[in-house]
Formats: C-alpha cells, structure tokens, sequence
C-alpha cells in the first residue's frame, strides 16, 4: 500500500482550490487502487475544512487531522507518523499527476527491491502567466542542489525508518537535508524520464534570502563540517561560486566520489 501525505492550509482564500480538486482527482485515478490518503491540515480558517470533510464522506480521505502546527515539515511529520503503507508520497494541494499509471509503475520497480525510491519530471506553470517549464531529476546535481522534484518522489517507508523523518528547524529545505542524508546511506533511485506531474509555481520555497540561508546550512550539516567546509563554503557551493580555492579545498578534504563527482559539475558551471 502507498500512503499519500498531503500538508494542507487555507486553499480557498489563497485561489488554490482549482489546482487541489485536481490533485484529488489525478491520485483517486490513478490505476493503482492500494493507497491510502493522509490529509494533515494546518488550521485552516477559510472554508477548506468544509471541502475536505466533504472528500473524507466520499471516500477519498482515509485519515484527516486539522490542528495548528509549526510547518509544512510538521505536517509531514504527522503524516508520516500515521501511515500505514510500505510506501510513501507527499502530494502538495497545488500539485495533480499527468501520468494516471505512475503509481502502477513505481511500485514495480520498487517491488523488485534493486531500488529504494522513484522520481521523474515536472512541469511548473506560472501563477502569472509567464511560460511554463520543467524540471527534471538529475542525480548528477544532489551535492549542491535538490536533485529529485520531490513531488514526483514514490519512496519505501522503511527508508524514513532508516534515515529519519524531517527536520523540522527548516521552513524550506528539510526535505533537501533528507535526500542528502538518504543518498549518503545509499539508497538507490530509479528515474522515469519523463513529466508525470504539474505544479503552481510559487509557494515557500519562492523566498531566495531563505532559501539560500537553509540550503547552505544543509549542505554543511551533512557532509560539509565533517569535511572541513565552512559555512561560507557551503553557501559558494550552493550559489555555484566555487573558486579555484574552495575547488582544491573540496578535492583535497572530501573522500566520497559521488560528492566530489557532482561538485565538479557544479564548478565547472561556475567558471563556465
């Protein structure tokens, strides 16, 4: 079974209820049917309660809590402690599948036990009208950016067993720390080339000051203290400014191949 976690707060004074409704219907379409769905709202105080007491009379809420939290990741959290699947997903209210068979695929990939999570791409649509784009997965990038569109991310539960669940100090990249920390422990993923999902751009994770400040945080936190980085050096990591300084420092401290291999991508776009 896939447990699907959806943090939630105020979808309808924020316009998002068009894109939530589409969500709703893009995961209880999906062909795979073994799923649960884990609703963990925040609080809300504009009607979304109504809506989602209305989803959970006609099925399609297997679990709902509203209650006041500290973030998005303590929503998560919840979740996650609820779960009862050998899978997980956490689906955001302004994301909804293209791919109506992802589930499907996923879990056979995953049931042949060589791999620990799925990913693929997405596609960002603009809140104001700007063009569209897509992100993609990339592996190749975990050392200085998120790697998977996490939105896309089919994950065994036992890997949050192993690894731990998120970190809520961060407002934005908790969930950057814990992919961090489950490719460090080896986990294995599979890619999908493919865009299996859409999502509303904006949100959190928009704020680049904050984004910035956590991000480096993770990368020290994870494997830059315990190689000798600096803060500073995390950040330049991050903000693709590696200088030929910190590039003979990172080669010269850093042991494990598959960081040094995605930070010479990642110096290499810096003097590019």
């Amino acid at each position: 079974m896939i447990s699907v976690i959806t943090p939630c707060l105020n979808i309808c004074k924020n316009g998002r209820l068009e894109y939530f409704e589409k969500m709703m219907s893009s995961i209880h379409n999906q062909s795979w049917a073994d799923f649960e769905h884990i609703v963990i709202d925040g609080g809300s105080t504009d009607g979304t309660i109504k809506i989602l007491k209305q989803y959970q009379r006609k099925g399609w809420i297997n679990y709902f809590v509203s209650e006041r939290d500290s973030g998005l990741y303590s929503a998560m959290n919840k979740g996650l402690l609820a779960s009862r699947g050998n899978y997980i997903h956490i689906m955001n209210t302004d994301d909804f599948f293209l791919d109506l068979d992802y589930f499907k695929r996923s879990i056979k990939v995953l049931q042949t036990k060589k791999f620990d999570f799925t990913h693929a791409n997405r596609i960002i649509k603009s809140r104001y009208e700007k063009p569209d784009y897509t992100k993609k997965g990339d592996e190749k990038v975990a050392f200085f950016k998120m790697p998977f569109r996490h939105q896309t991310m089919i994950i065994k539960k036992n890997v949050f067993d192993e690894v731990g669940i998120f970190d809520e100090n961060y407002q934005i990249a908790a969930d950057y720390k814990f992919v961090l920390q489950m490719l460090l422990a080896g986990k294995k993923g599979y890619y999908f080339p493919e865009t299996v999902l859409c999502s509303l751009d904006g949100g959190v994770s928009s704020n680049r000051e904050k984004c910035v400040q956590e991000v480096s945080r993770v990368i020290y936190e994870t494997y830059g203290q315990q190689n000798r980085l600096m803060l500073n050096d995390c950040k330049a990591i991050y903000l693709k400014k590696i200088s030929q300084k910190l590039h003979s420092k990172i080669l010269t401290n850093i042991k494990n191949k598959k960081i040094i291999d995605s930070l010479e991508i990642c110096y290499n776009q810096s003097n590019s």
